[in-house]
This record gives C-alpha cells, sequence and structure tokens, in this order.
C-alpha cells in the first residue's frame, strides 16, 4: 500500500476495526469466510485503504458485536470524507485524552514538534501541568488532578522500549514565560536538560534573536511514519486538526527547515537551558536585586 492509498482518518478507522475484532477473538480469515468477504479486503480496510464504506464497516463491526453507541461512534468516522483534514473537537476533553491524537502520535516512528507559546505538553512536568491548568480557569478546579494525570500518562510514549525519534523546537519566549513560581520553573528546565541527554529525543531553543515567536502561526507538529505519509498536528482550545494533503505536508516541511536553520545546536540549546535553570535558582533577595 502507497502512502496515498491511506488516509489519517482511514488508518484512524483501521486500527478500530482490527482493534474490535481482536476483542471479538475472532481470526481475520474467519471473518472474511463468514462474511464471504476476501482475506485482502478486510486487510485493507483494517490497513486504512481508501473505499472503506459505511455499510462495509457496519456489517463488519455488527458481525464482531459491537454494541450500538459504539457502532454508531464508529459509523460516524466512516462517514467523514478523506478529504486531507481530519477535525477533532474536544468537547469537555483536553487533546491529551483524545483517541486520534493518541492513535496517530503512538504508531509514529518520528515527530517534530514547534512550540513558540508554551513547553510542550510531552516535555512538562506535573508542576508545570497543573499551574498552567489552574492559569487558564478553562477547567474545574475538581477536575485539575484528572486532567494533569492524563498529561502524564500519555508522556509514557516517551518511555516505551521502542520510542519514536523527538525533535522538539521551543521557541525562547516560551522558556521565558513563567508558569507557577520560580522553583516549578527551575524544576521544569532541569527537567528538559536532562531529556536532551535522552537518544531519542533532540530539544533545540530557537533564540529571541532569531525573529518572533509567532512568526510561524503557533504552535504545530508533524509526525511521520514508516509506511505512511506524514500528517500534521494543529491544536486550538477547542478543536484538533490533522492534515495529509500533500501541500500541507510541503508547507509546514518548509517551516520545520527554516526553523530548524534558526535554532540552537544541541549543545547550545542544553547550556541555553541550564543557564535559565539556574536563573530560577536564585535566593529571593537576588532575584529581587537581578530584576
Amino acid at each position: 500500500m502507497t502512502d496515498r492509498d491511506s488516509t489519517a482518518r482511514g488508518r484512524e478507522l483501521g486500527a478500530e476495526l482490527r482493534k474490535r475484532r481482536l476483542a471479538a477473538g475472532l481470526q481475520l480469515s474467519y471473518v472474511a469466510r463468514k462474511l464471504g468477504w476476501s482475506p485482502a479486503k478486510l486487510s485493507r480496510m483494517e490497513s486504512g485503504g481508501r473505499g472503506q464504506s459505511e455499510v462495509d464497516v457496519a456489517i463488519y463491526l455488527t458481525f464482531c458485536g459491537v454494541h450500538k453507541e459504539e457502532l454508531n461512534e464508529l459509523l460516524e468516522l466512516a462517514r467523514e470524507p478523506d478529504d486531507g483534514y481530519l477535525i477533532r473537537p474536544h468537547g469537555q476533553r483536553l487533546p491529551d485524552e483524545l483517541r486520534s491524537l493518541v492513535f496517530h502520535e503512538t504508531t509514529a516512528v518520528n515527530i517534530h514538534e514547534y512550540d513558540p507559546l508554551l513547553i510542550p505538553g510531552l516535555l512538562q512536568t506535573e508542576a508545570y501541568a497543573r499551574a498552567l491548568f489552574y492559569w487558564t480557569g478553562l477547567i474545574p478546579q475538581e477536575e485539575v488532578e484528572a486532567r494533569v494525570q492524563a498529561r502524564m500518562d500519555r508522556q509514557a510514549l516517551m518511555r516505551r522500549p521502542d520510542p519514536p525519534v523527538f525533535d522538539f523546537f521551543i521557541h525562547e519566549s516560551a522558556l521565558r514565560s513563567q508558569v507557577g513560581g520560580e522553583q516549578v520553573m527551575n524544576e521544569q528546565l532541569l527537567q528538559l536538560v536532562f531529556q536532551t541527554s535522552l537518544s531519542h529525543c533532540v530539544i533545540r531553543i530557537v533564540p529571541s534573536t532569531a525573529g518572533p515567536h509567532g512568526a510561524f502561526n503557533g504552535p504545530f507538529r508533524v509526525m511521520r511514519y514508516a509506511e505512511h505519509g506524514p500528517v500534521v498536528y494543529l491544536e486550538t482550545f477547542t478543536t484538533s486538526i490533522f492534515l495529509d494533503g500533500r501541500a500541507d505536508i510541503e508547507t509546514y516541511g518548509r517551516i520545520l527547515a527554516r526553523i530548524s536553520r534558526l535554532a540552537l545546536s544541541v549543545g547550545e540549546s542544553r547550556d541555553f537551558l541550564a543557564q535559565l535553570a539556574s536563573e530560577h535558582d536564585q535566593p529571593e533577595e537576588e532575584r529581587d536585586d537581578r530584576a
């Protein structure tokens, strides 16, 4: 199957189909024989190939014993057009809890992320994430701890035996925007220094001298796969957007190349983070004098 034979939506739906079949304890060949379909057709459906019709998906899921509510949810996914844009409203959830985001990032082999505003969620400490959630005021206080835990759970991606290779580009403005107190920032910056020692995690800083932090229209992520084309991920307060159209991929590829030329080297970035962490580790009176 070539890159263009599947889409982000198709692969997500295919993964859900396979998950339901395995949960029912059914072999692919058995399902194909009972439904009168070829094994190749079912394999293509589960791989995310184009042409997963709503009728075929309904027949498949019903045979696997999927209940009505879950069936309707997956049929909604089957009805979505394969036009290169996959939109996921957050509702009462956060991006960390979205099935689509978890699927696409856990199946990627390489993830490039640029954030001009905040420390990326996959790199945040508990204290930083907690302070951020409280600061926004968008989450009821009684739900903050559950959201912090969801973000920490998502970071398991970085600790698994075969993690994706991460390339994080963080604008200096994000590092200098204080979230929580001095101790929170000190611990967060020290964690970034530690994470630069991980073989699969590259962190590079885009200095303020390189240009305005909003020049590239906010944070974004490019996720690359072993057997499929890349997916670009964008996030707002209320919606997540996945792009896999050729023009979108090429545009964000050029932006990444530009950012890479502007960013400090890995060693320079590590030194920058260590120095900035030390600035948040001064006695109170020294910070007042420096101010």
